[in-house]
């Protein structure tokens, strides 16, 4: 079975988005908007970083809480192995108040809404760490991938805390190439695609300042590198769907964040 984006052809503004920025968004498969969180919420995140990391110290290292798996690993540079950074908060929208009042706000649910329509459901997130000199490299991929017996009428989300540059282990993405469908994936050096067909792609970095946020097609090739900067990169990813996951399956949500008004 080949499975493909479904790819519009906007001819009207959106509630937010503007018909360029839809156009752009749904031709290149991928679309910054700056500014989109304000200082409040990026402090609000913040905060929760530093809650997620004096728990993980507090746990000595990765542990679940609920639904919310939040992974650590001890930092290199300390030779009692007992100091931890997290890497990653999964799933942090089901068990933090701050994350989901941040990225399921009204003003990104509304651009959620111009890109996948009135139905909106949670789908999965992360709360993404990776630390100065840090962080491993991510290989190209697509998120839809991972999940691939839904559909494909999703978006992905990514909000930048601390400014990505290339330094620190931007996102980069392939522009188009959600139009070629679902690629082979192999569990290789992550859960990637065979690099060697993306070699005459042009590949974008999607630097960011603090507070920019990333809107991608869940087909879009996408990956980044390890942070070789002094600077912290700290970003919000969440996936959202067009209808409600798969009840068998631990990801997905059964109840809309916003739903079509009748």
């Amino acid at each position: 079975m080949t499975i493909s984006a479904t790819i519009e052809n906007p001819t009207r503004d959106g509630k937010v988005l503007t018909l360029d920025q839809l156009r752009h968004y749904h031709d290149q498969g991928y679309l910054i908007v700056e500014g989109l969180f304000d200082a409040n919420q990026i402090e609000r995140i913040n905060a929760l970083r530093f809650r997620a990391e004096k728990k993980a110290m507090a746990q000595g290292g990765s542990f679940r809480d609920g639904k919310v798996e939040y992974q650590a690993e001890p930092v290199q540079s300390d030779p009692t192995g007992k100091v931890f950074a997290l890497r990653k908060v999964q799933e942090a929208f089901l068990g933090e108040p701050d994350f989901a009042e941040v990225t399921a706000s009204e003003r990104v649910l509304d651009i959620v809404e111009d890109l996948i329509g009135p139905e909106i459901y949670y789908f999965s997130s992360k709360l993404m760490f990776k630390p100065a000199h840090g962080g491993s490299r991510k290989p190209w991929h697509q998120d839809f991938a991972y999940w691939a017996e839904t559909g494909t009428r999703q978006v992905t989300v990514w909000g930048a805390i601390d400014s990505a540059t290339q330094k620190n282990g931007c996102i980069q993405v392939i522009p188009e190439s959600h139009k070629k469908g679902l690629l082979k994936h192999h569990q290789w050096e992550d859960y990637m695609i065979d690099e060697d067909t993306v070699k005459d792609d042009k590949v974008v970095y999607a630097e960011m300042n603090s507070g920019d946020v990333l809107f991608f097609n869940v087909l879009t090739l996408h990956a980044s590198d390890p942070n070789r900067s002094d600077q912290p990169r700290l970003s919000t990813i969440v996936d959202f769907d067009s209808e409600p996951g798969p009840p068998d399956k631990p990801f997905g949500s059964q109840v809309p964040l916003r739903t079509a008004k009748t």
